[in-house]
């Protein structure tokens, strides 16, 4: 539960995010200056999920996990993930509507940021279906960054399956 906890951080993160889209929005900013900001937010929150996941790692190295912590941990994560990119996307969309093809019109914020999500999701499960694709030099950035950390977290997750197996098998010779 301390991991559901500690991604506050993160939390703000997708706060400040939405607070770049409310500037453009109600264009308080230039569109070069806004798309800057969202760009260099973007990266400095994946180089902060990377540096949170390295730090629960060494957090958890010394002592015994149980499986219904590593999973919160998981789920959480890939969830705050795949949220922030989306609305990353969506911002993105509102400074320059062209920095993605394949996009139908919506009629309001909700279902184009539905879209996003749903465009957030294919790009963390690699899925790719391609009705949505990145059409800037900005929107290409994003979309390599989440595809790298989608690669980073896969890779976790499949290198820690031995560590948390044993573990269960130690919990019931145990038991």
């Amino acid at each position: 539960m301390s991991h559901v906890k500690s991604t506050y951080k993160y939390l703000l993160v997708i706060l400040i995010g939405i607070s770049i889209f409310l500037l453009d929005y109600f264009e308080l900013a230039n569109r070069n200056g806004s798309e800057i900001i969202l760009l260099v937010i973007s990266l400095l929150k994946a180089g902060y999920f990377i540096y949170f996941v390295f730090r629960t790692i060494k957090e958890t190295a010394h002592r015994e996990f149980n499986f219904h912590e590593f999973m919160a941990f998981v789920v959480a994560s890939i969830l705050l993930v795949i949220l922030s990119f989306a609305i990353d996307y969506y911002c993105l969309y509102r400074i320059d509507a062209n920095a993605f093809a394949g996009l139908i019109p919506k009629q309001n914020i909700a279902t184009e940021f539905i879209s996003f999500f749903y465009y957030s999701i294919s790009v963390f499960t690699t899925a790719g279906f391609g009705d949505i694709k990145p059409n800037s030099s900005s929107a290409q950035i994003f979309v390599s960054t989440e595809l790298m950390i989608a690669f980073f977290f896969t890779i976790l997750v499949i290198a820690n399956i031995g560590h948390i197996r044993s573990s269960f098998a130690q919990r019931n010779n145990n038991n």
